[in-house]
């Protein structure tokens, strides 16, 4: 019998799920529509899309039978899909699964949230009963289940007062555990949350500054954003910052430079050194940038005094505003637009 998951084309997956016969479950089901997503390639869409319309209706076929493991990996494996899902799947997942909150664990918990930030899921009954079993089980939440929590309560605009103290609480107590992608993400979800409680603040910064050698370039930027957005000018702090920023510039694309500078500017950071370093890499990623990013980097550029020092943007913004080529050629190819003909519906 055929691994689902070693398999290496959608044919062979297809054997393998046809080997299973009836000994295919749940957990199949999930790591099928992963895999589907991973190895389907252009020329198959049709047959993906029928192989996801299968394992959808099996899955529908199975919920009531699901526990609370199944269901959560089931809609993270959803998650992963480029384009709609079956709004009866969705449904049908989260009907379950308030049933069976209780049996979630604090992982499945903040999977299951992270799966329905994903998929832009705007249950309110499920929000509230996922609410009232988490804040019961935030003391078995890891750094990462914390971290991945905020992050997903951000994105799905839950601003409940309780369960951001309990977060807060619980995250303070674990903070040592948070690595620097959890610092980076909590930041960023804080930032977009508002939540400005100064025992955490202190917490993180000091977190914080221990591990900014395994900030990497995109944790650096979406890092200053989010200070920047609360207000946070430790000095000790972008001091680091800057240090680690500058040795990881090269790593940076257009938009952590754009974003990088902003907020740089908003804290009012005038490291020349620092400064040097942005301009030389921007001039080497000016290809990369898109037209309301070199905008709103000569924008802010003004108010670090700087704008003189990007002549080098001045040209390459008039031609981009002028020709809008991404919104009035029918022939660019977006990104929106290729996932969408590639798009594989359950």
């Amino acid at each position: 019998m055929g691994s689902i998951m070693a398999c290496t084309d959608l044919s062979s997956l297809n054997q393998a799920i046809a080997e299973h016969g009836r000994s295919f479950n749940d957990r199949h089901v999930s790591s099928a529509i992963s895999m589907v997503v991973k190895l389907y390639k252009p020329n198959q869409v049709a047959m993906a899309q029928q192989m996801m319309q299968d394992l959808g209706n099996f899955a529908l076929r199975e919920l009531s039978n699901m526990n609370a493991q199944s269901l959560s990996t089931l809609l993270g494996a959803l998650g992963t899909v480029r384009g709609p899902v079956n709004p009866a799947l969705v449904q049908g997942i989260l009907r379950e699964a308030k049933l069976k909150l209780p049996d979630f664990n604090a992982h499945d918990l903040s999977q299951t949230l992270y799966s329905a930030a994903k998929l832009r899921i705007e249950d309110k009954a499920f929000i509230v009963a996922w609410l009232r079993e988490a804040q019961l089980k935030l003391l078995d939440f890891n750094a990462h289940d914390l971290s991945q929590t905020l992050y997903s309560a951000a994105k799905l605009g839950i601003e409940d007062k309780a369960f951001i103290v309990a977060w807060l609480r619980e995250a303070q107590l674990k903070m040592l555990d948070f690595n620097a992608y959890d610092l980076s993400q909590t930041l960023s979800a804080a930032a977009k949350l508002g939540i400005k409680d100064k025992a955490f603040i202190v917490a993180w910064l000091r977190e914080a500054k221990l591990k900014l050698p395994d900030f990497n370039a995109y944790d650096l930027s979406q890092t200053l954003s989010a200070a920047a957005k609360l207000g946070i000018n430790d000095k000790a702090f972008v001091a680091a910052w800057l240090r680690e920023a500058k040795l990881k510039l090269p790593g940076f694309n257009a938009h952590d430079l754009s974003q990088t500078l902003s907020a740089a500017a908003k804290l009012g950071i005038e490291d020349e050194a620092f400064i040097v370093a942005w301009l030389r890499e921007a001039q080497l990623k000016l290809h990369d940038f898109n037209a309301q990013e070199l905008f709103f980097t000569l924008w802010v550029a003004a108010d670090l005094g700087i704008k003189d020092r990007l002549d080098f943007i001045c040209e390459p913004l008039r031609v981009r505003m002028k020709s809008k080529e991404h919104q009035l050629n029918p022939r660019v190819t977006t990104t929106e637009s290729m996932n969408a003909s590639t798009a594989l519906p359950i």
